[in-house]
């Protein structure tokens, strides 16, 4: 493949694996568990990326919670505890992602995956599905001060990669991981199979991917 990028940085929900199955059913144990209903996969599916506490958070609020600030902690770690013992019971890496990690890492490109979940579920993934090798930089929720779509998120893992912007492209799947890539001024492509409530072509990205396989194929043209 001919480099025409030093640098690739990934989403990780909804655009290296399809986690919204687990994540849902971990949200679902743990309503259960206080005594609220179950929410439906199809209505919540894209909420799946968004990070337990702002999922958690809404989810409460949609169906008329009070609840204190003070309180959210405690029903996070709770979330998380039912995530981690499900965790890879229906995830899946989209068709596709590990041949394309591989080719594009052996071309000589950086990668590095910006996600606004954290640490320990992302490597533990990473670990889970053989792709840790493949990433020079992991970059999560609780490694940086400002989550997506602030530009610190994509700044950090730019740093890490020893890279320059103008240099480094941008794989998501949302308007957020859109707007992290402006603000901090690089390039982004889009997935059109992701967590996106809008249509990708509506996103604004610099590009939109029905296909990962495809990705190889656009980097060589992409600038």
């Amino acid at each position: 493949m001919r480099k025409n990028w030093d640098a690739v940085l990934f989403d990780f929900d909804g655009t290296l694996v399809d986690s919204a199955p687990d994540i849902i059913a971990a949200l679902n144990r743990l309503l259960d568990e206080i005594g609220h209903d179950a929410v439906h996969y199809d209505t919540y599916r894209t909420r799946a990326g968004d990070g337990a506490r702002k999922l958690l958070t809404e989810t409460l609020i949609d169906q008329g919670t009070c609840f204190k600030e003070a309180e959210l902690p405690v029903l996070v770690d709770r979330l998380l505890d039912h995530y981690y013992g499900l965790m890879t019971e229906k995830t899946r890496l989209y068709q596709g992602v590990p041949e394309v990690l591989e080719e594009i890492y052996n071309s000589g490109m950086a990668l590095a995956v910006c996600t606004n979940r954290t640490s320990k579920t992302t490597k533990y993934l990473l670990s889970h599905f053989g792709l840790t090798k493949l990433f020079s930089a992991v970059v999560c929720a609780d490694n940086v001060s400002a989550k997506k779509p602030d530009a610190a998120h994509l700044q950090e893992a730019i740093k890490s990669l020893s890279t320059a912007p103008e240099r480094t492209v941008m794989i998501g799947d949302t308007a957020t991981d859109v707007a992290a890539a402006r603000n901090a001024g690089i390039k982004v492509v889009v997935v059109s199979y992701g967590y996106s409530v809008r249509p990708a072509h509506d996103l604004g990205a610099d590009a939109v991917l029905d296909d990962f396989s495809q990705l190889p194929a656009l980097l060589k043209v992409f600038r």
